[in-house]
Formats: C-alpha cells, sequence, structure tokens
C-alpha cells in the first residue's frame, strides 16, 4: 500500500510544487493530462484526489454548465482552495466538492455515472486498488474513459541521486510502491476491466538556475528531511559552483482505460 507521505495532504506544499513545475518545467503537465482524459463538452467528470484543483477547474470551465464537475479529496485545505478558485471563474454551480478517502468513494458515490473519471497522482494511495478500479469501471459509462498518472519508476531520478549522496547511497534507490503500481497492476487491472488500455508518458525536465531554488523544490517534495536541510544547502552551493543549473526529470506514467 502507497502511504501518504509529508507533503501529499499538505495544500501548501503541493501549491509549491505545481509552482515549480510551472517556474522551472519546460513542458504542461496539467495540458497532457487533460488531453488524455479527451473530455468533452457537457460531460459528467469526477476528479479523485483533485488537490488544489489544477485539474478540477479548468475541465469544470471546459464541460460547462451542461456538464458537472465532481472533485473529491481528503484535505479540507485543498477544497476549501478548489471552492474559492471555482467561485472566483464562474464554475461554482457545476462544482461538487467531496471530502472523502479514496476507498470511501465507492461507497459515497454509490450509483453515480460519469462520463470521464481523473485520479492524477492519487488512486495508488487508496487501500483497495481493486476495489476502487472495479467500481470506476462501473461508473463509468459506456463510450467513457478512466485516466489515471503518477510516477513512473524513473521520475526525478537526478534529484534523488542528489540526495542519496548525501545519506552515502549509491544512485536512486528502489521504486516507489506508486510507480510498482503504475508500471504493473494498474494497467494489468485496466487491461482486464476495460475494452481498451492505453499505457502513455510524459517528461517534464525541471531546470533550477540557483541553489536556493533547488533547495525550495526539494524541502516541498517528499524526499525532503528535516536532519539533511544543511548538508542539502551546502551541496546545493558547491553544485552551483561550477554548474549554471541543476536539472531534474519528472518522468510520468499514464493509464486509460476506454469502455
Amino acid at each position: 500500500m502507497q502511504k501518504h507521505g509529508e507533503f501529499d495532504t499538505d495544500a501548501a506544499a503541493l501549491e509549491r510544487r505545481m509552482q515549480a513545475h510551472e517556474r522551472y518545467g519546460t513542458g504542461d503537465l496539467n495540458a497532457w493530462i487533460i488531453e488524455c482524459l479527451e473530455p468533452a463538452v457537457g460531460d459528467d467528470v469526477l476528479d479523485l484526489g483533485c488537490g488544489t484543483g489544477k485539474q478540477s477547474i479548468p475541465l469544470a470551465e471546459f464541460v460547462g454548465p451542461s456538464g458537472t464537475m465532481t472533485s473529491v479529496d481528503l484535505s479540507p485545505e485543498a477544497l476549501a482552495t478548489v471552492k474559492a478558485r471555482g467561485e472566483s471563474v464562474g464554475v461554482d454551480a457545476w462544482l461538487r466538492l467531496i471530502q472523502s478517502d479514496l476507498d470511501d468513494v465507492p461507497t459515497i458515490l454509490s450509483g453515480a455515472a460519469f462520463d470521464r473519471a481523473l485520479a492524477s497522482y492519487s488512486l495508488y494511495y487508496a487501500q483497495n486498488r481493486q476495489a476502487l478500479l472495479e467500481f470506476l469501471f462501473g461508473a463509468v459509462r459506456p463510450g467513457g474513459s478512466l485516466f489515471f498518472c503518477g510516477p513512473s519508476g524513473a521520475n526525478n531520478h537526478e534529484l534523488k541521486v542528489f540526495h542519496n549522496a548525501l545519506k552515502n547511497i549509491d544512485g536512486p534507490g528502489p521504486s516507489t510502491s506508486a510507480a510498482l503500481f503504475l508500471e504493473g497492476e494498474g494497467p494489468e487491472t485496466v487491461k482486464r476491466l476495460f475494452d481498451a488500455c492505453d499505457v502513455l508518458t510524459f517528461e517534464n525536465p525541471i531546470r533550477f538556475a540557483s541553489a536556493a531554488a533547488l533547495y525550495e523544490y526539494w524541502s516541498s517534495y517528499n524526499l525532503y528531511d528535516p536532519e539533511l536541510a544543511e548538508a542539502f544547502q551546502a551541496a546545493a552551493d558547491k553544485h552551483f559552483q561550477n554548474n549554471d543549473e541543476f536539472t531534474t526529470v519528472k518522468r510520468v506514467l499514464g493509464i486509460r482505460g476506454k469502455r
């Protein structure tokens, strides 16, 4: 089971990471996610683990008042941000917010039907992922689709190597349970349940131009260890004495099931 890290339900840390991706990245992950979901005007869309609404708000704008946007997250702070953003752009009338653990979703949304279901960096946190995927298959209407994504095994390889060197560990370390799920159980289950399964990839190099920027990103990421803070800062300072930038690559794996 994938456990929640310190920053997985921290809305402020999540926001800092997303801002860093936008500021220092070269690709548009959000656009890729929405493109892979393939929404249409008037769709009923479900967003599991919506965070601060990075996908929910543009999806709500896209489907319009003839559709609906149901956004689920465990964090009340994140949902408060989604609510405020929805009101600011005028989509709150068809935006439904639900605070829930992923494993309670099949009960809370029992009998609901959606054209599109999305789980960006979230689905693998469920304790019973098989049950959740089976619920989603039943909740997605014929002709609809499910798309979920998260880190591949090679995600942030460069930053992991940099971090682990501070602990005298060679290499990036073992794959996370999230990556193992996305590379194994996830697509295998989708292939069993859905009519079609697509495995999609996205890479976004994140280039930091200063030690301060690199440290800020690391401190909002689940690698962060306060006991390594001084050592990380010193290593970052040393890196930029001889280099103009530090690049790590966000490597994303997406699984799309179509009915």
